[in-house]
């Protein structure tokens, strides 16, 4: 492939054959000759095959959305002669990266280094690349494609909120995850005859005196899951952008509650992508379920009461929604919340936190649960 000053040396090359061939001007018959052999040799010199070996190593398989996805290119010289410069070009979604070769002397390897942006969330390949060589002229390029490819999984990126330890901020005047013991059942006992080994004081006496046998207290521990979020999907209740950082905010709390050794329970208003009724523990899987979540329109759309029909199970829930959202009506406020997340998004009825964006929410947060 032919720069721009490739082309126009060969335009001008073709002009002075042209006008030497016209006007009998053998001078310019030679010139545009000399130039068209130099065009021909910049062009074979940059098909020239680059005589090393490349090999891509990613730095992590999965980023949170806004890092870089770093990438080292391992470049070994197979041959007996220096490597001339070279640019790898390589993709990943709608990002190219360009990485510049210096020579690499023979028998030897040297990394080279680049980055990629990452706006939104997926699983995506990284590749396949291509080696461009440009000949000393500066007037062609060739290039030779690369067939490896990688994957990578661009996952929600999750804030730090920091809140007291065990129990986390109040959000509707009680607490968003409930300590166990607010829950009426979370104290039960069983009651089993004691075993030599048990420990003395685990001894109900009054069940002892009721039944003539010894028994011991059995802790039961009934978990019930006191925290909900749910991330509305609707494409009317923000942008694209509006809803990325929704969905880091959906992430954001869920994370914060399993590190606070909380269950979540996440679900979201996406019929395809509706998340699980049963609390999630494990901050990798949470973030793996909300990866693949994308809008949809009113068609493929499920209402907040949809995915309560069973009630709220003394749940707090905390809808995370666009600036123009939330898309249902949410008939019980005592026990949900909503955020707004976006540009434009202004707090009401209703709304406990209205930010821009997840940074910002965030920030919030920590003036908030003060």
């Amino acid at each position: 492939m032919l720069t721009r000053s490739g082309l126009g040396a060969l335009i001008v090359a073709v002009m002075a054959l042209g006008l030497g061939w016209w006007w009998k001007y053998e001078e310019l018959i030679v010139v545009g000759i000399a130039i068209g052999v130099v065009v021909g040799a910049s062009i074979w010199l940059a098909q020239r095959p680059f005589r090393a070996e490349i090999i891509r190593r990613i730095g992590a398989i999965r980023v949170p959305r806004g890092d870089p996805i770093n990438v080292a290119y391992r470049v070994r010289n197979t041959s007996r002669s220096r490597t001339g410069r070279a640019t790898i070009v390589d993709y990943c979604a709608a990002a190219t990266c360009r990485i510049k070769l210096e020579p690499v002397a023979p028998s030897y390897a040297v990394d080279f280094f680049g980055s990629m942006p990452t706006h939104r969330r997926g699983v995506f390949d990284i590749g396949p690349f291509e080696v461009e060589r440009i000949d000393p002229f500066w007037l062609a390029i060739g290039t030779r494609p690369d067939r490896s490819t990688d994957s990578v999984t661009v996952h929600p990126k999750v804030y730090q909120l920091l809140g007291p330890q065990g129990a986390v901020r109040v959000i509707d005047s009680e607490s968003v995850l409930r300590r166990a013991s607010a829950d009426p059942i979370s104290g039960l006992m069983s009651m089993r005859e004691y075993v030599a080994g048990d420990d003395p004081r685990l001894i109900h006496w009054p069940t002892t005196a009721r039944t003539g046998v010894l028994m011991v207290r059995q802790p039961v521990e009934l978990r019930r899951p006191e925290f909900t979020v749910v991330l509305d999907a609707s494409d009317e209740a923000g942008t694209a952008d509006d809803f990325e950082e929704a969905v880091d905010v959906a992430a954001t709390l869920a994370a914060h509650a399993v590190r606070s050794g909380f269950g979540v329970v996440l679900r979201t208003t996406s019929r395809s992508h509706p998340g699980l009724a049963t609390p999630i523990s494990d901050e990798g899987f949470m973030l793996d379920l909300l990866t693949p979540v994308q809008q949809v329109n009113a068609g493929n759309l499920l209402s907040v009461a949809t995915l309560f029909s069973h009630g709220f199970d003394h749940t707090s829930v905390v809808v995370v929604t666009g600036p123009n959202g939330p898309s249902s009506r949410l008939m019980n406020l005592d026990q949900v919340v909503v955020v707004r997340i976006g540009e434009g998004a202004i707090a009401a009825t209703g709304v406990a936190i209205a930010a821009a964006g997840a940074a910002e929410f965030a920030l919030r947060w920590e003036t908030w649960k003060q």
